[in-house]
Parts: structure tokens; sequence; C-alpha cells
């Protein structure tokens, strides 16, 4: 399911994700639509992959940061890490949770 029903701009900063960053930009986008699925109150997202630790002489730390749009709203998650694959997951993992949470939220009140 590599397509959502709303857009999902991709951001990356990082020259060695540029080599497989359809990967990453699939697996995002598979689910952030999954998340979606049954709902119409996601409008957007934004994935944004940097390495902020680059110019400096500390080991590499990788950056994923997902805001998905809902509504006038915002959720947002940021990741930090070591390993790429594993903070994506995180990032991923930390919208998904917010977005439920939001979502029990809105049906009790």
């Amino acid at each position: 399911m590599d397509r959502a029903n709303f857009p999902v701009e991709f951001n990356n900063e990082m020259d060695d994700v540029k080599k497989s960053e359809n990967e990453h930009y699939t697996l995002a986008v598979d689910r952030l639509s999954k998340l979606a699925e049954g709902h119409t109150d996601i409008s957007g997202a934004a994935v944004n992959f940097k390495r902020p630790a680059k110019e400096h002489q500390t080991a590499y730390i990788n950056e994923v940061t997902i805001v998905v749009y809902m509504g006038s709203d915002h959720i947002a998650a940021t990741e930090k890490g070591e390993h790429f694959q594993s903070t994506l997951n995180g990032a991923l993992d930390a919208v998904e949770l917010q977005v439920r949470e939001r979502r029990k939220q809105e049906r009790n009140y």
C-alpha cells in the first residue's frame, strides 16, 4: 500500500540515505496510510530525515521528524538515534500513539 489518500512531503538531508530513500519513504507512507485507514481526519504529513551531529566531532546521530496534519492541529514526533531504521520506526511509533490518543479523546467528548 505505498499510496496515501493525502500528500506526504519527504525531506532528506542525509546523503547516505538518498541511495535507498524510496525504501524509507515507502515504509513511512505505508504506516501513515494504515493509520489513516477508515478515518478522514488526516489531511497530510511531512517526513524529515537529518543528521544534526554531522559537523561535530561526536558520533553521527540520525534524526527523524514526522508531522501529521489533522484538521487545524498538527501531531509531531522527533526521534534521535544511532541506527537509522530504528530511529524511523521510533518516530512512526510515537506519531501513531499520539494520533490514536487524540482519536480516543475526541470519541470521549
